[in-house]
Formats: structure tokens, sequence, C-alpha cells
């Protein structure tokens, strides 16, 4: 079969032609196969969980709407980097979508803390003043961490903390994307092969522990009334799988970069290089990934969740019935008097 490549800065990338037709590099269609059956599997699965979350959604929306918008990080991992497999050109724009969605979910995160909390100013205004050490992996590593004060400037740092991660990941990470748009880079672009490519990682790691620094702030700052939710498990089953879709394609893309996988360790000569290669298992690494962690994750954001909102909601309202109850009573007592 004839051959077409795309070729950009010296890296030779198959059409899609050659993968669907010409059946070249040999091992693309099979890949390109199963990732799409494992990604209808996925849709099924978030189809299901859409659909049972979706009753609680006129009563809980704000809830329903962030539990949701986590849990489509399985999916959306899955199927850009199914489109990363099929249109292998594409992969610098997969790994910038990836990471600007997982980003996002940060913030969907720390609203969903506060609505468990009833809000953000009954979290304020009920936990004002207390002192609090924060010890949520990775952080309880950091003995150097001070005791904090929880206080409205305390949550507004927070927040901030955060919303610098995401603004970073979304502009950096374009900026990044454009800076690999001449393809003189080959596999991948996370590969650590320039100042920028330094900067940028260090930055990246500093930011992250800092939003995980903000919202593990918000989360022990109610920890006593959190811990029934199971808020850590939920968070690290999804935070796992994007940390190790990370590591993956940075590691097997420097061990690319600096030969220390070559064309020789596939077995045989051709015109798709060993980076080529390594792109492809790691994008379809990531969606086996998806497939096995989507289920843990829908299993750890359960209905159940909104039955206790439901619950703690009705607490609320008989504890203000019964303050507005005495403090009328004051006031009929004082009025007498």
């Amino acid at each position: 079969a004839v051959v077409s490549t795309q070729s950009t800065g010296g890296a030779s990338y198959p059409t899609v032609s050659d993968i669907i037709t010409n059946g070249a590099p040999p091992e693309w269609l099979p890949f390109v196969i199963i990732g799409s059956i494992i990604c209808l599997v996925l849709l099924g699965l978030d189809i299901y969980v859409i659909i049972k979350h979706k009753k609680y959604s006129t009563k809980f929306p704000l809830q329903f709407l962030c539990v949701i918008g986590i849990l489509q990080v399985f999916p959306v991992y899955a199927s850009m980097n199914l489109v990363g497999i099929i249109v292998p050109n594409a992969g610098d724009l997969v790994v910038f979508l990836n990471e600007a969605y997982e980003s996002i979910t940060f913030i969907f995160f720390m609203r969903l803390l506060f609505t468990y909390m009833g809000g953000k100013k009954l979290l304020k205004r009920t936990f004002k003043g207390e002192k609090l050490k924060l010890s949520l992996p990775p952080l309880c590593c950091l003995i150097c961490l001070p005791r904090i004060t929880i206080s409205h400037c305390f949550f507004l740092f927070c927040e901030i903390l955060i919303g610098v991660y995401v603004v970073f990941c979304i502009l950096f990470g374009f900026v990044k994307l454009v800076m690999n748009l001449d393809g003189s880079t080959a596999y991948p672009s996370n590969v650590i092969t320039s100042n920028f490519g330094n900067v940028y990682h260090a930055a990246l790691l500093v930011l992250l522990l800092a939003a995980i620094y903000g919202l593990s702030g918000i989360y022990h700052s109610a920890e006593g009334a959190l811990h029934h939710r199971g808020i850590v498990r939920k968070f690290l089953i999804y935070k796992s799988f994007t940390v190790l879709a990370k590591l993956e394609d940075v590691i097997l893309g420097t061990l690319a970069h600096h030969d220390v996988i070559t064309d020789e360790h596939f077995g045989y000569n051709s015109t798709w290089s060993a980076g080529l290669r390594l792109k492809l298992i790691v994008f379809f690494a990531v969606i086996v990934q998806a497939l096995i962690m989507f289920p843990f994750a829908i299993i750890f954001f359960k209905t159940t969740d909104y039955k206790i909102e439901e619950q703690s909601s009705n607490e609320t309202v008989v504890v203000q019935t019964i303050e507005k109850s005495e403090q009328q009573d004051s006031e009929n007592v004082v009025s007498k008097i």
C-alpha cells in the first residue's frame, strides 16, 4: 500500500487515510477500533450517570452541575485521546484541551464543597475564627505550613489560588500550543526540552499544589461536617486519573526525545518513529484508565449525597423556624414589659 505522510519539522504523521485504508502503521487501526469501543462504553456510562443524577437537578441544580462537571473528566479525556489517535498531528491540541478542562474541574470541586455546607456565606459565618492545620495529602508532608485562622480573607485567598491555576493552565497552555504549531517539536509538546518548557512545568506543579492547598483549606474548615461525604476519596479518584495521564505523557515523551527508547525497541524499521508510537501508547493508555476508573468515580459520587443534602436542608429550615419563633417570643415579652 502506498503510504502518505504529513511531515512537519521532520516529524512524519500518518493521515486518517493511512490508518483506516492502508493500515499503516500496522498497530494503529486495532487501537482505533478498541479505543472507539471503550469510548462508546464510557458514553453509555456517562448517559446513565446523567439520567441517574438528573432527577435531583431541579432541587439541587448547583450540586448536580458540579458533580456532572467533575465526572465528565473521564469521557472527555477518553474522547479527546481517541481524536489524538485518529488524527495524530492534533496531539498538542488534545493535550491542551484535556489540561484546560481538568483545571476547570477545580472550580467545580470548590463549588461542590461550598454547596455541601449550605453555601459559601453559611460556611464563612459558621466556622469564622477557628484555627486549623492542613493535613490533606500531599500537603501533610509539608510540616512548615503554618496554622491558619478561618476568615473571609482566608476563603478569598483559597479561591484566588484555584483561580490562578485555572487561568495559568488555559492561558499559558494556549501559548505552549501556539509555540508548537510550527511542528518543530516531535512527540510530545510536554517534553521538557526548552527554557519555556522547564519554566512552564515547574510553574504548573507549584500552582497545582497551591490549588490543592486552596481546596484543602476549604475542606478542613468544615472537615467534621464533610467527613461523611467522602470528599477525599472523591478528589483523589479523579485527580489521580489526570495526574497519571500527565505523568505518562511527560515521562514517555522525554524518554523518546532523549533516545532512551528508539525505533530499534519496536523490532522493525518503519517510516513511523518511536516517538510517534509512544504517542499512540500514551493516548490509548489514558482511554483504558478512564474505563477502569470511571466506574469507581460513579460509585464515589453517589446519589445518596442529594438525600443527605435534602435532610440537612430540612434540618436547617427547622432550626431557622425555631430561632425565628424564639425571636418573636422574645420580642413579645419585651413589648409586654
